[in-house]
């Protein structure tokens, strides 16, 4: 191949004529598409890996009007399950061709990144938020397609994905409840409803990730007839293991949980279980001898921990692949009505526990 050769870009149409197929068939081949024998699809494959062929989506985008991108908006990677999350929507995409782009936001919420979305040439977004929405879902209503996840309502203006909170928690408490553990402390509640002491109100409410797990909880305790000591209900401030550690502490200088001949603390999600463990083991008490822990959201880390973490499995790929699903039917042109879709759950028992399976 000469230098003159080297300088120009190749063309679908270069392909085509190295594999001795049709344009047709290289297309197809760059899209995952179409039928072909396994052989022919090899040899388009390696034709484009011998000349160094790569997608043109300028080109592309210019034709077909899409960028074959999706954006991601979500709070920041400060919490093992946000990377988890993101991974999930990057392989399921990938799968369907698309590639992602991820924009994070902090304190200020979703809201503070709408503008830069339009920054980015993606044909739709998918967004996670972390609290509910203002004005009745307002920022749902953008020029491109949007799909939200979380907690927070959709008000019927996008579609939706959601994962059980309520339920999970309240089959663990109800666990406890029938193994006859004495005392059940809760970390990760609504740093709100604790400081202000509006605990009571939390079954009334309608949507937020904190508040639903910790419905889960007083749930249980209704449904057994028993009252919720609010002197073990524990903020989550920001869900991580810091907090865990803290509440872990704040819990052992409580009387009714630190003299409580058994013991058991539901964490609202992972990272607060992990800080709540280590901070147990640290003051010398066995788990799950003399406290039982679970957690929620099944990250690596729990898996791995000593003793392995009880969890709840809300199966986040499925999580993932509605969201990028919906989202590439509404770019196509979907206009059908809404759909608020959940995924399941499963409980996955491990040395953290006792309580029967």
């Amino acid at each position: 191949m000469t230098k003159d050769s080297t300088m120009k870009r190749i063309t679908i149409n270069d392909v085509a004529t190295e594999a001795h197929v049709s344009i047709k068939t290289v297309s197809n081949v760059i899209n995952n598409a179409g039928s072909m024998r396994p052989e022919t699809r090899k040899r388009v494959q390696d034709a484009i890996e011998r000349l160094g062929y790569t997608v043109n989506y300028s080109a592309r985008s210019l034709k077909t009007g899409t960028t074959n991108i999706i954006g991601l908006a979500l709070m920041a990677f400060e919490q093992p399950w946000t990377s988890m999350y993101a991974g999930e929507i990057i392989k399921s995409a990938r799968k369907r061709g698309y590639s992602v782009v991820i924009d994070t936001y902090g304190d200020d919420g979703l809201s503070s990144i709408i503008d830069e979305t339009y920054c980015v040439n993606a044909d739709g977004w998918i967004y996670y938020a972390d609290r509910p929405l203002l004005k009745h879902g307002r920022l749902l209503q953008q020029r491109y397609p949007v799909v939200l996840t979380g907690e927070s309502l959709s008000y019927g203006l996008v579609d939706s994905v959601t994962m059980p909170n309520r339920q999970p928690v309240d089959e663990i408490t109800t666990a406890f409840i029938r193994q006859g553990v004495q005392c059940i402390g809760l970390i990760g509640a609504p740093d709100d409803l604790v400081k202000e002491r509006r605990l009571n109100e939390v079954l009334d409410l309608k949507e937020g990730t904190r508040v639903l797990r910790t419905q889960g909880y007083y749930q249980a305790f209704a449904d057994a007839g028993l009252p919720v000591n609010t002197d073990v209900v524990v903020e989550g401030g920001r869900w991580d293991v810091n907090w865990g550690v803290w509440g872990a502490k704040h819990l052992l200088d409580v009387p009714a949980f630190r003299d409580a001949s058994t013991r058991a603390v539901i964490c609202l999600n992972d990272a607060l279980a992990l800080g709540a463990l280590h901070a147990f083991k640290e003051y010398g008490w066995r788990v799950p001898d003399d406290v039982q822990i679970s957690g929620f959201d099944d990250i690596e880390e729990g898996r791995h921990s000593d003793p392995a973490l009880t969890t709840v499995n809300s199966q986040l790929n499925r999580y993932a692949d509605y969201a990028v699903d919906m989202l590439i039917e509404r770019i196509g042109g979907d206009t059908g009505p809404t759909r608020a879709i959940s995924t399941d759950y499963v409980i996955e028992h491990r040395g953290s526990t006792t309580f029967a399976q």
